[in-house]
């Protein structure tokens, strides 16, 4: 027996071969056959014994008789094919025992050979076994490769992913600060709304959220809340400042501010989206907004939000020419429009949820319509 440190020595023969037969002549037949072709042959009259080199050397081939006593044939093909499936096996037998060889055969045996064996039928049928298993092997070292180049190519795209995901992150910071800045600028032109869009903003994204927005539609609409006043940039100084009530014509300048609005933030591609949001944040539900008189469910829903977060913060917030109302005056004329300035369903689920609670700081900023 060789050294059991050893290896298959695959430099030197074609293959190792183990056979296991309870007749020595036979072990000793098929060793004299298989040695003269290269082959690597160990002979077992105990299968038992056999079976221990499992493990402990890269067995090519198994040749195993099928009747033996205690320990038989279908019991070598059964341990083997449970726990080493790659190493063919041989079985032999007599001619009274085909159709059991046969049933071995079905039962994962990748030969059969009949006693008396000839050598060149022997020598065939194990180089036939050994391409076999070098083939399944190939095919496992194959597949070993495949699951490395997918865990490897999966690392890849979540690394890819994390870093989109990364970027993607920074690229909405960078707009939420865009977005942020834009909204400042009008708020420093008319000192009069300071804090209004982002009091906007977070009214409409509690209320968005009760209704169950998705988080993508709920991070749109705080944009748009943010930029909705965004178009009275273009609007006179003079006018902004006014301490007093509008005129007729100075109303009608200030009206034009959802449509300059839409029209500024159209021009970038990541907010026409929510464009619409912003031109028909005015509009009413019994259609005497503006700056289209669009009515009920024509106008987005979205504006139809902002509409009631909008005017809530208008009514409690101070204005020159009056201070804020107290919050149960501005609850009753929320409930006393639904309807008509406002969605009934949206100003109703603003009452019931409380949103006008989410902010408890007292106001002291002011705002024009």
């Amino acid at each position: 027996m060789p050294d059991e440190k050893r290896k298959h020595p695959v430099d030197e023969y074609k293959g190792l071969v183990l056979v296991i037969d309870d007749e020595p002549n036979v072990c000793n037949a098929v060793k004299a056959y298989l040695e003269p072709e290269n082959f690597y042959v160990l002979t077992f009259t105990d299968p038992k014994q056999a079976l221990k080199l499992f493990g402990k050397f890269d067995i090519d081939v198994v040749i195993s008789d099928i009747r033996m006593p205690e320990f038989s044939g279908d019991d070598v093909l059964r341990f083997i094919r449970t726990k080493y499936p790659e190493v063919p096996v041989i079985m032999l037998t007599g001619l009274n025992d085909v159709r059991t060889a046969v049933a071995m055969t079905r039962m994962g045996a990748h030969n059969y050979l009949i006693k008396p064996v000839q050598k060149d039928v022997i020598v065939f049928a194990v180089e036939k076994a050994l391409e076999y298993r070098q083939l399944l092997l190939r095919n496992k070292l194959l597949q070993l490769e495949k699951l490395k180049y997918q865990k490897e190519l999966e690392n890849r795209i979540h690394e890819r992913t994390r870093q989109l995901m990364e970027a993607l992150n920074e690229l909405r910071r960078i707009h939420k600060e865009t977005v942020r800045i834009l909204a400042s600028a009008v708020e420093e032109k008319d000192p009069y709304t300071k804090g209004h869009s982002n009091n906007v903003r977070l009214y409409a994204k509690a209320l968005a959220d009760k209704l169950g927005f998705s988080e993508k539609k709920i991070e749109r609409l705080e944009y748009a809340a943010l930029l909705h006043d965004i178009g009275k940039i273009a609007i006179s100084q003079e006018i902004l400042d006014k301490p007093g009530p509008l005129t007729k014509k100075e109303l009608e300048i200030v009206r034009q501010h959802p449509i300059i609005g839409e029209r500024i933030i159209s021009n970038v591609d990541f907010f026409k989206d929510i464009a619409p949001l912003v031109r028909h944040h005015h509009e009413r539900w019994d259609g005497q907004g503006y700056p289209d008189g669009l009515r009920g469910e024509e106008i987005p829903f979205g504006a139809r939000l902002l509409a009631v977060v909008d005017s809530f913060d208008a009514m409690t917030s101070n204005r020159p020419y009056r201070n804020a109302l107290p919050l149960e005056q501005v609850l009753e004329i929320i409930e006393k429009n639904k309807g008509k300035q406002f969605d009934p369903d949206i100003a109703q689920a603003f009452l019931d949820y409380e949103i006008y609670n989410i902010l408890k700081q007292p106001k002291d900023v002011t705002y024009k319509a």
